[in-house]
């Protein structure tokens, strides 16, 4: 395989400084809420297959298994699924487990999906864009997919209003190698080409923490949780404070065959 990130190593830690601090709770609601309320075939009230690649700690897939639905998670990290193993046993819901990247399914599963989660998994991929085609085959005609990335401009405008001009004319954004910062921030300009030459339609752009991030730790510390979310959820959804999101929240589909 590629230099793609693996976080065997790091799974503990990422729990810690990610989905147990505000930044992380927000991430998870927000991307949570825009996926049931904006993805027309979840509405329907029917089971869906659905393919959550790249699971990490598997909060998504178990939402969605609890909503009824028929979940097969995957992810290179094996302590990241075996996380997942323990919260979908704890909830009393099953789902069905692999141990691999997207790309490298076994060719022998060849099952497609309704819906297909790939949240925050392109911005630790060496070549990204290989991955979009990998995406797309395992899509059942007209499935839709939740492509949630790390925004490449939110990070040049953190980094502007930091004063760090110089890091910005050198456009070094990489995180450091075994750090939770993603390696490869994602250009939208580039991803919508990326979608665009797979003939993948983007039907929503969400902004994911459009403020947040911004806010000094002074304010995000007075500020309550409720009132961050209430707000980051009216603005996520409006132009143009949704594409300065940290992460941006794609809704995409294809044509059906």
């Amino acid at each position: 395989m590629s230099n793609d990130t693996n976080f065997d190593k790091h799974s503990i830690r990422f729990k810690k400084n990610i989905y147990d601090t505000p930044k992380g709770q927000l991430r998870l609601q927000l991307v949570l809420d825009d996926l049931m309320t904006n993805t027309k075939v979840l509405q329907e009230g029917r089971s869906l297959d659905i393919l959550d690649a790249g699971c990490g700690m598997g909060q998504v897939a178990l939402h969605l298994a609890e909503q009824g639905h028929r979940l097969t998670v995957c992810d290179i990290s094996s302590a990241m699924i075996e996380i997942a193993q323990t919260r979908f046993k704890e909830s009393d819901r099953v789902a069905n487990y692999i141990n691999s990247s997207i790309q490298e399914l076994d060719s022998q599963h060849s099952k497609k999906y309704d819906v297909i989660v790939f949240h925050a998994v392109l911005e630790w991929l060496e070549n990204p864009e290989l991955v979009i085609p990998e995406i797309k085959k395992r899509l059942k005609p007209g499935g839709y997919i939740s492509l949630m990335f790390y925004n490449l401009n939110s990070i040049i405008f953190y980094n502007l209003l930091k004063g760090n001009f110089r890091k910005v004319m050198k456009q070094d954004f990489t995180g450091h190698p075994g750090g939770l910062t993603p390696t490869n921030p994602i250009n939208p300009d580039d991803l919508d080409m990326w979608l665009k030459n797979n003939q993948i339609l983007v039907h929503k752009k969400t902004g994911i923490r459009v403020f947040y991030d911004y806010l000094s730790k002074k304010l995000k510390n007075e500020r309550s949780y409720e009132d961050l979310l209430s707000m980051e959820s009216i603005y996520g959804q409006q132009a143009p404070f949704n594409l300065m999101g940290r992460y941006l929240h794609y809704i995409c589909t294809t044509n059906k065959e």
